[in-house]
Order: C-alpha cells, then sequence, then structure tokens
C-alpha cells in the first residue's frame, strides 16, 4: 500500500528536524576546544612584518614583546574565509571607538601567497588596521590556531585575556577589550 502526501508530511518534517539536530551536534562537535590554550597565559612570540595597511610612520615589523603598554587585538585570517570578511567591519569599529586608547589591532594572514594578494584581500575586505604576514604558519602553528578567524586581546603585560573563534560577538570583544584596558 502506498502514502498519502497528507500521511508522508509529518515523516518529511521529522526528518528535516533529526537533520537540524544532526548539523548542530555536528558544528558543536568540531568546533570544541576551538579557544586558545593560552587563555591567562603569555602570549607566545610574535614577530612579523607589515605586509599591508601600514600608515606613515608605523613599524616595518611588529613584535609583540616591544608592544609593553598596550593592549594588542589579533585576528588570524585568511583571503579565502567569509567569516573573516564579516570580521573586519566589527574590528574597525573597534579600532575606532578606542582611537584614544593604547590599544593596536592587528590582521595576522596565514596563507603562503604573495605580497600582491595579500594586499588585494586586505583592501578588498575594507581593513583599517595593518596585516601582518605569517607566510610559513609558524605563528598559526605557534598561537595553536585552528579555526579562521579567531581574534585573541593580549594585555598589556602580553597574557592572552580572551579569544573567539568565527565571527567575534562585537558586544564581547568590546567587553574584553576595555578589561584589558583596565
Amino acid at each position: 500500500m502506498t502514502e498519502t502526501r497528507e500521511e508522508a508530511r509529518p515523516r518529511r518534517g521529522l526528518s528535516w528536524v533529526i537533520l537540524i539536530v544532526v548539523f548542530i551536534a555536528g558544528y558543536a562537535w568540531m568546533t570544541r576546544g576551538t579557544v586558545s590554550p593560552f587563555i591567562d597565559e603569555p602570549a607566545p612570540p610574535l614577530s612579523l612584518a607589515v605586509a599591508a595597511g601600514a600608515e606613515p610612520g608605523d613599524p616595518r615589523r611588529v613584535t609583540l614583546a616591544e608592544m609593553e603598554d598596550e593592549v594588542v587585538v589579533l585576528e588570524f585570517w585568511a583571503s579565502w574565509c567569509g567569516a573573516c570578511r564579516r570580521t573586519t567591519p566589527i574590528l574597525n569599529d573597534l579600532r575606532d571607538e578606542f582611537a584614544d586608547e593604547a590599544i593596536a589591532f592587528y590582521a595576522v594572514n596565514v596563507e603562503p601567497i604573495d605580497r600582491q594578494r595579500l594586499q588585494a584581500a586586505h583592501a578588498a575586505f575594507g581593513a583599517r588596521f595593518p596585516s601582518l604576514h605569517d607566510r610559513t604558519g609558524e605563528v598559526q602553528r605557534r598561537y595553536a590556531i585552528k579555526s579562521l578567524p579567531t581574534v585573541m586581546v593580549v594585555d598589556r603585560a602580553g597574557v592572552v585575556r580572551w579569544a573567539s573563534t568565527g565571527v567575534p560577538s562585537k558586544m564581547r570583544l568590546r567587553s574584553a577589550i576595555s578589561k584589558a584596558l583596565n
């Protein structure tokens, strides 16, 4: 005996619910443990060349150890990353909001691409803060970055105080920056 359309509808609806639950569970499983293992620990060493977005007078190389008395916000990104593109306006806004504070925003590109491609992606994303280039992935490994984008807040003492994977909540990032400044 074959089912009528009316009899098949409840099963189809149940199938969608099951599919959504499986998707959410899978996503939760895949993203578990992606927050930085360095929370409340000293940030690993970082010394990278500025590859895009430098303004006159900016250093040619950024070294975290030389940024005493500044809060540093790092965004690890790649040119193909759609979530990274959506993170840039949040960081731009917060950079403007905290312009009078001792805070530095840097994007860290983790791709083995040439400088021209990095600069084109940086411009296409509309970033108003410099991008550093981790061409070899050494800094990415050192910071245990497994997901892009990853945004970190490093306080004035060089300690990682906050980290987030995916597009960060502007409100939570603002709060983390404020806490690191105080």
